[in-house]
């Protein structure tokens, strides 16, 4: 009976939440209609044609990467709530899904710009080379582009196509460094600029644009390998609390399963959560140092 009694409970609990979830829906929808809605998705489907289409270069529909992107978030909120067979937890992977596709499309995003600069010195050297053979500068990135790998290949063709299309070549290489990102290419691109508008040796300039680029990214070696013991410590305190409960669930793990059974341990897993990400994108923004 008393089995009964609390199954009965936590079904009338569960639809008092539902309830409340639907009324306060309802709510919103009749007093503020779509409008905020469509505001969301519109920013989100931004984002990610900005990165998927724009950076990325790939032939995605930024409203189907949104839903996929709900869709996404719903699973894992979901499956994280029938896991823990809780309505805390329902919050609780919320709050670790959402947050997912953005780390996703960053990932994405510093990934490509990391092997377009692997890639800008070598490319600078080609066009130099074939200026000083006796090409033009727009045929110098048609030669860039038919001898490179992807993706300075894919952005140097997006720069051609556009000024193959009437677009004039300044023009075109301001959208190109706007859709890259990078402030070597930002330099690249205006010295460019700068010596196609007062003249002289095309060749000469580009190895000057070429060697300061690679003492750029000199010193952005330096200080990444100056940096990295602070970066792996913030990643170390993200980690040890895992294997500290992990040693906890081995010694006394009926204590270990009242902080997800019972709702004060939960509370207290969500806060040290909440903490130790907190102090990990602290670290993180401490350790990032921009030339």
């Amino acid at each position: 009976m008393p089995f009964m009694l609390a199954n009965a409970s936590e079904d009338l609990r569960w639809l008092i939440i539902v309830a409340a979830f639907v009324f306060a829906s309802a709510f919103m929808l009749t007093r503020f209609g779509l409008a905020p809605l469509r505001n969301v998705i519109f920013k989100l489907e931004t984002r990610y044609y900005r990165v998927l289409v724009q950076q990325l270069l790939m032939n995605v529909s930024p409203r189907i990467a949104v839903y996929a992107s709900i869709s996404i978030v719903v699973f894992i909120a979901v499956n994280f709530a029938l896991f823990l067979e809780s309505w805390e937890a329902l919050v609780i992977g919320l709050l670790i899904g959402l947050p997912i596709p953005n780390v996703v499309l960053k990932h994405l995003e510093q990934k490509r710009l990391a092997k377009l600069e692997m890639q800008l010195v070598d490319g600078i050297t080609t066009l130099a080379s074939a200026v000083r053979a006796g090409l033009t500068l727009v045929q110098a990135m048609e030669l860039l582009v038919k001898n490179s790998l992807a993706p300075i290949k894919e952005e140097f063709g997006q720069l051609l196509r556009e000024y193959q299309m009437g677009m004039d070549l300044n023009q075109a290489m301001r959208n190109s460094s706007n859709r890259i990102g990078s402030g070597n290419y930002r330099l690249l691109f205006t010295a460019i600029e700068m010596h196609r508008i007062r003249g002289g040796d095309t060749g000469e300039s580009l190895d000057r644009i070429s060697g300061s680029i690679r003492e750029i990214q000199r010193l952005e070696g330096k200080l990444d390998a100056i940096t990295a013991q602070g970066r792996i410590q913030a990643w170390m305190m993200a980690i040890a609390p895992l294997f500290i409960i992990g040693i906890y669930w081995l010694i006394d793990s009926e204590g270990a399963t009242r902080l997800i059974t019972e709702p004060k341990g939960r509370f207290m897993l969500l806060a040290a959560c909440g903490m130790i990400l907190v102090g990990f994108l602290w670290i993180r923004k401490i350790m990032s140092v921009d030339i």
